[in-house]
């Protein structure tokens, strides 16, 4: 038994349809996985469901346990039943990769590692990209971005986790995931990333759906968010390492709660709580060195965070929510390589992301409302500009997986305060998928315009119509171009194959004569 698939199962009706489907089609062999269902006290008819699954199929078991109401306990006697070699974590409602488990277990054996990351595609969720640019073996938290992915849907060595007594938290309780991945992180010998296959789809449900999605006690949220820092402080001493490990909860559950839609479409009393817990926290725990780890647009949330009033936060996040991304694009294809020549820019509904000169530095010009709220020398934004980022990918129609693209980028101040970014990027049919082929199919042209921190993702559109622009990937890795909505293009090799079947069967075949 190579490897044990625990999935904590609470009322799922059919959105466990696929991940059903999916774990039953795997690629490894029924006899070198089992799948480990722990029903969570269901009241739907899944209890039923599982029963009459695990008696059709040798490899699926199923335990009913009393409701414990949050999927730690689940997960911990799942583990406890498992036999296999390796656990795997996978939520009810999300689903597998057809070749997910057993690339994972042979990734965790070549390697021999503890951890496996596989690819994560996400449906209505944000995943971290750059974790998975290419394969990695001997990740670490000094020289990897592990902390950007801290769901536990990754591979782990079963005795692993028995030798460290790792455990998830029982109880209805906040970020248990991140207590059991971040203690595996510290612990483990070995960590390798698999970027070149999509392995886990993890998928957006509605909200009234997903007891991560409800509205939470903020005085109870970040009292777990403190023994998470807990941990880091355990395992790490005193210096540059940690500062960067804890600042990644600063940045992602502080003050992410006190900015961007979310916050400025809540109640106003719900609001003012969570900015004063959130407040409590950042000056209990960190101190002005935070910044160095920060984007730009985040040290003026910091400072609006611990200077200024819910109100200025409320306006900062209406303004970075009306810029949105604009991007034109031009595509060269020859063969299986594509050219892709693009101009893009973050453009305001309402107010322009603006910068000016100063002498030979560059400033940000912050909207009226907040000018006098920020101090002169935290509008310096010369640093942010030159190392500013971004990013251009292809997204698959079938499954929704990305990839990234390497790029070459230049950056102009117009006359006018804005910021261009005038790029180029590369397709390879046979390599962008994080080392391996681009599936065949369509693919979109996208791209995340990144300017001192303030970021809004888009589609490339072609500049005379500003129509969405399509990769397809065709036999052998032969790419084509075309706007949205326009038929794919037909191939000479296909027109051959459908009128004349027996010459396309000879040319396959290598038949010089045929093929003169």
């Amino acid at each position: 038994m190579k490897v044990s698939v625990v999935v904590p199962v609470y009322n799922p009706g059919p959105n466990i349809d696929d991940c059903l489907r999916t774990l039953l089609d795997q690629s490894l062999p029924p006899d070198a996985y089992e799948v480990v269902f722990v029903d969570d006290g269901s009241t739907d008819e899944t209890p039923a469901r599982l029963d009459a699954l695990a008696a059709r199929h040798s490899n699926v078991r199923v335990e009913h346990i009393e409701n414990s109401g949050w999927p730690g306990r689940p997960r911990n006697v799942g583990t406890d039943l498992a036999r296999g070699e390796y656990v795997y974590y996978v939520d009810n409602d999300d689903w597998l990769g057809h070749e997910a488990l057993e690339r994972l277990v042979a990734t965790a054996d070549r390697d021999r590692a503890d951890i496996v990351i596989g690819k994560v595609v996400g449906h209505g969720k944000d995943v971290p990209r750059h974790l998975f640019r290419r394969n990695r073996t001997g990740a670490t938290l000094s020289d990897a971005p592990l902390l950007a992915l801290l769901t536990p849907h990754k591979l782990f060595r079963r005795a692993f986790l028995a030798e460290h007594g790792i455990r998830f938290p029982e109880g209805r309780r906040r970020l248990e995931d991140h207590v059991f991945v971040v203690h595996a992180y510290f612990h483990a010998a070995a960590i390798s990333i698999l970027a070149d296959y999509p392995c886990y789809h993890w998928v957006l449900r509605d909200a009234d759906e997903n007891a991560s999605f409800q509205p939470f006690d903020p005085v109870v949220y970040f009292g777990n968010v403190r023994e998470v820092l807990d941990i880091v402080v355990e395992h790490t001493e005193p210096g540059p390492l940690r500062d960067k490990l804890l600042a990644h909860w600063y940045r992602g559950k502080m003050l992410k709660r006190v900015g961007g839609a979310a916050f400025h479409r809540r109640e106003a009393e719900y609001n003012r709580v969570m900015v004063r817990e959130v407040r409590k926290l950042a000056l209990e725990r960190y101190g002005p060195e935070v910044h160095d780890h920060l984007a730009f647009n985040l040290r003026v949330r910091s400072h609006l965070l611990r200077e200024g009033t819910m109100e200025d936060l409320l306006a900062l996040a209406a303004f970075e929510m009306q810029l949105k991304a604009h991007t034109t694009v031009d595509v060269r294809v020859r063969r299986r390589s594509a050219r892709l020549r693009f101009s893009c820019g973050l453009v305001g509904d309402t107010e322009p992301l603006r910068f000016e000169r100063r002498g030979d530095r560059v400033a940000w010009v912050p909207p009226e409302r907040l000018r006098p709220l920020v101090p002169v020398e935290l509008c310096e934004a010369s640093d942010a500009l030159a190392s500013g980022k971004a990013q251009a990918l292809v997204r698959s129609k079938a499954d929704r997986s990305e990839f990234l693209l390497p790029l070459q980028l230049e950056r102009r101040l117009g006359a006018d305060g804005v910021v261009s970014v005038d790029g180029q990027a590369r397709v390879r049919s046979r390599k962008e998928a994080g080392g391996a082929p681009l599936a065949a199919g369509d693919w979109e042209l996208r791209n995340i315009v990144m300017v001192a921190g303030f970021q809004a993702a888009g589609t490339m559109r072609r500049a005379e119509d500003d129509r969405a622009v399509l990769l397809t990937v065709g036999p052998r890795g032969r790419l084509a171009a075309r706007a949205a909505g326009e038929p794919r293009p037909s191939t000479l090799r296909g027109r051959v194959a459908r009128r004349l079947p027996w010459l396309a069967r000879l040319v396959r075949r290598g038949g010089a004569g045929a093929a003169g």
